[in-house]
């Protein structure tokens, strides 16, 4: 009995976890939720932006079921949550209230949620968008929140993101956001429309993995319509004309004084040496067993992967496990741009099951490589974490699969298990599978990576960017009048693998005068080639404050890769708010301006200060200087005094947060009489780093609130 409990919490806890989701529910009671929300209808506007793709995501929603547990409820608060990659640059969101278009203001997490959640206040804000950090393997979990829901009437909303580009020979892919829209509670629209916006030369651009239902060039408006039907498990890439017209793009913008850039240019010319490889993917995937790996992630950055790094010389195939078993083809498939795209549509339409296969994929595994003439490879990418033996041993189970394998064979292995089995052997410590997976790999000549010890993007680098099918380096100098460019971030998708015919991508800033001599060098193995390039003025493109938007979004990714540091982090809360950027520590919020409540919504910003002073509600000048916060000293350690007045009697509350949004200490929670009133706050128990105070108050008829960082060094 305990087990078959156990298993439908496991099968609760999975549903809540899902990469997409949209609910409805009480805000009283957020964990009682309803998934039969109606997706009215999606929009996406996407526009070449340099070396990034802007898209534009309109979506329009609403609630008419019957619920019975809602029945007497007219005001419900709708949930998505959705995945993107970390390089997304999420930089606006707005909501419409009738035919009145409502844009977000930035501000800290922890003031945006708490003013949204607040449900005492008679009339409340009606969005809220924020995002986690990123896991192991890129992706960031997003969620958007609305309120109210009431039912048959519909909620609109946009939200904005940029896209580096994936350059594929000629051209710029993306991904478009079809897992986001897809939940498998909540059936999907049928049909989304596109809109991409070509400007000044008419393109149709072409979508890879599913059927265009649809398409007509708009000239009155510069745009080319497309739409296309959406069904469950799709993986759909756009392909753009690469910015490059010749040998190189450039792309400048000045904002406050400072340059951007946005560059595309081709790498220097050298010929791929390695011998050309043949490899069976064998994709063993249990949705269950992997924490943070969701199997559209895996396929979809199999698929990027496979694009960069092999050629035409070189040949795959998939094999693939679902409720049934899928080959890709019934003999390798030449890795060009239409071979792959063609194989992965054929395989990616499925769902992962909720058990492994890999002893059954062994053996179809092995009639397909032995049907072969030549020498080929095989990888199998497996998250099983256990394996019946049948009365053997490990080591006898394991050349038992490699003696069914013709000689010659190398078997790599992808242990995606990322949990912590431990067992005692040999006077050391072991997962159970890693002896077994050892012997095959070791006995062939292959290769074996885990999971619990590598990102998954480490390990696909490492075992298809073998010999010279990169450069190990790359680097772009550039030699202004009178200047230099700095602060440069490569948009790569293999960072320290460079495929050898893919353009490089770098965004930057710079200061000087034209003309520019720009040098491309590759390095590989001993050898370093170059060439050279001059640009005039003549040759730039005059770019959009995107381009100063993406330096920024990049700039704050990479920060984020940084160890943790008290410091680090009040930089990204900065930045985030005054380029209206979305990070794990800022959240988007729509502000009712009738609420009377928390940041002045027209200022758009929230104008942090020295730390003496804290801004608040200004329904009047009066008003804001009657409840006017200071703290001394701060910094402090290991206690501080936060003194305050407030201007009518009142209940009064006065917390303090930690970095990651969590109460670490309650002072206040009471009714207060009008004046002035101090409390010391003793941090003696908590770590070096900034906290976050929030007071708020609610009397003589009015409601204020106030924000104010703290900073413990000891």
């Amino acid at each position: 009995m305990k087990k078959i409990i156990l298993y439908i919490l496991l099968i609760i806890a999975f549903r809540i976890t899902h990469a997409t989701e949209f609910s409805v529910y009480e805000a009283n009671y957020p964990n009682v939720k309803d998934y039969n929300v109606n997706i009215d209808d999606i929009v996406l506007i996407i526009k070449p932006a340099g070396v990034y793709v802007e898209i534009n995501l309109y979506m329009t929603v609403s609630y008419d079921f019957q619920s019975w547990f809602f029945k007497n409820y007219n005001e419900l608060e709708f949930k998505w949550q959705f995945n993107l990659p970390q390089d997304a640059i999420v930089h606006e969101f707005c909501y419409w209230e009738g035919d009145s278009i409502i844009y977000a203001k930035m501000l800290d997490k922890w003031t945006a949620e708490l003013l949204f959640s607040d449900v005492s206040v008679p009339v409340r804000n009606p969005a809220l968008l924020v995002q986690s950090i990123p896991n192991n393997d890129g992706q960031v979990v997003h969620e958007l929140r609305l309120f109210p829901i009431k039912r048959n009437e519909k909620r609109k909303f946009k939200i904005q993101y940029l896209l580096p580009g994936r350059p594929t020979g000629e051209n710029l892919r993306v991904w478009l956001p079809m897992t986001q829209l897809i939940s498998k509670n909540t059936p999907p629209p049928k049909k989304l429309k596109i809109l991409y916006e070509y400007g000044n030369e008419p393109y149709e651009p072409k979508l890879i993995g599913t059927e265009v239902l649809l398409s007509k060039n708009l000239s009155d408006i510069s745009s080319w319509e497309l739409e296309i039907p959406v069904s469950e498990n799709q993986f759909v890439e756009m392909e753009l004309p690469s910015p490059i017209k010749k040998d190189v793009f450039f792309s400048t913008y000045t904002k406050n004084g400072e340059h951007f850039y946005h560059l595309a240019v081709k790498p220097p010319q050298i010929q791929k040496i390695s011998k050309p490889r043949k490899i069976l993917f064998v994709i063993d995937f249990n949705r269950f067993n992997t924490n943070n790996l969701d199997g559209d992630f895996l396929l979809s950055y199999l698929k990027e992967s496979l694009l960069q790094a092999l050629t035409e010389s070189d040949s795959i195939n998939v094999l693939i496990a679902y409720d049934e078993y899928v080959l890709g083809s019934n003999k390798w498939v030449a890795c060009t741009k239409d071979g792959i795209d063609k194989l992965f549509q054929k395989i990616m339409m499925r769902s992962f099951p909720s058990y492994n296969n890999l002893l059954p994929l062994i053996s179809k595994a092995v009639e397909f490589i032995n049907s072969q003439n030549d020498f080929s490879e095989v990888l199998f990418i497996t998250n099983i974490n256990t394996i019946n033996l049948y009365g053997e041993s490990k080591e006898q189970l394991a050349y038992e699969i490699i003696d069914k394998f013709k000689k010659g064979t190398k078997i790599h292995i992808f242990d995606l298990d990322n949990k912590s089995y431990l067992i005692w052997s040999n006077d050391d410590y072991e997962t159970p599978m890693q002896s077994f997976y050892g012997i095959i790999t070791y006995a062939t000549s292959g290769n074996l990576f885990f999971l619990r010890y590598n990102s998954l993007k480490e390990m696909l680098f490492a075992f298809l960017y073998e010999d010279i099918s990169h450069f190990e380096s790359v680097e772009v100098q550039m030699r202004y009048q009178d200047g230099y460019a700095h602060s440069k971030h490569f948009i790569a998708l293999h960072e320290g693998y460079y495929p050898i015919n893919t353009p490089i991508m770098q965004i930057g800033k710079f200061s000087g005068n034209f003309p520019v001599d720009i040098t491309v060098f590759g390095k590989y193995k001993t050898t370093n080639e170059k060439y050279s390039i001059t640009l005039t003025e003549n040759d730039i493109v005059q770019g959009s404050e995107l381009v100063a938007t993406t330096w920024y979004g990049k700039h704050i990714q990479s920060l984020l890769k940084l160890p943790y540091d008290p410091i680090t982090i009040s930089n990204i809360i900065d930045l985030g708010i005054e380029e209206n950027i979305l990070t794990p520590y800022t959240g988007f919020l729509v502000f009712n301006l009738e609420a009377g409540q928390g940041t002045n919504a027209s200022q758009g910003r929230n104008g942090e200060n020295d730390g003496s002073n804290t801004d608040v509600n200004e329904e009047s000048k009066e008003d804001s200087l009657n409840f006017a916060v200071k703290i001394f000293p701060n910094p402090f350690n290991p206690s501080t005094t936060i003194n305050f007045n407030l201007p009518a009697n009142g209940k009064v509350i006065i917390r303090v947060y930690n970095i990651l949004g969590e109460i670490v200490n309650e002072l206040i929670n009471e009714e207060m009489n009008a004046g002035n009133h101090s409390i010391i706050f003793n941090g003696a128990n908590l770590s070096s780093g900034i906290y976050i105070l929030i007071i708020s108050f609610e009397g003589g008829g009015k409601s204020y609130f106030a924000k104010q960082k703290l900073l413990l060094m000891k």
